[in-house]
């Protein structure tokens, strides 16, 4: 596994996924080039998504992890998993509000096998009543 931030997010989109979920301290890495490269491919290359299922995947990490708090005379170690991983899920949803920018949704089409017409799909008041 390798790890690698240039601190330019428009050199790459690895770098820019990285920049996206905060991945950017090289003493506390969280996903290893070749996990966002996989993001990368699975979304299409559209970086917020891929960054928005990174921030997932790190969740996911924390989640495993138990909270716990020890104490030992004056000394006090305390660990929040849980809040660091619904941290990680907030900035997954705003990741994913961003990718609308980038891609937005698309109309639906319908297609009509009777009349061979492809069109948009058409709406009218009464069209889901059953008759008299």
């Amino acid at each position: 596994m390798t790890w690698s931030y240039s601190g330019d997010p428009s050199s790459s989109n690895l770098d820019q996924v990285r920049f996206l979920i905060g991945d950017t301290d090289t003493t506390n890495q969280q996903l290893s080039n070749e996990e966002i490269n996989y993001l990368l491919t699975a979304w299409n290359n559209v970086t917020y998504l891929a960054a928005a299922e990174g921030c997932m995947a790190i969740a996911g990490k924390y989640q495993n992890k138990a909270d716990f708090s020890r104490t030992v005379g004056d000394l006090s170690i305390t660990t929040m998993y849980q809040k660091s991983a619904d941290g990680m899920h907030i900035r997954a949803e705003h990741l994913r509000n961003q990718a609308v920018r980038d891609v937005p949704p698309t109309p639906r089409f319908y297609v009509d096998a009777d009349d061979n017409v492809f069109g948009a799909m058409q709406f009218s008041v009464g069209m889901d009543s059953f008759g008299s």
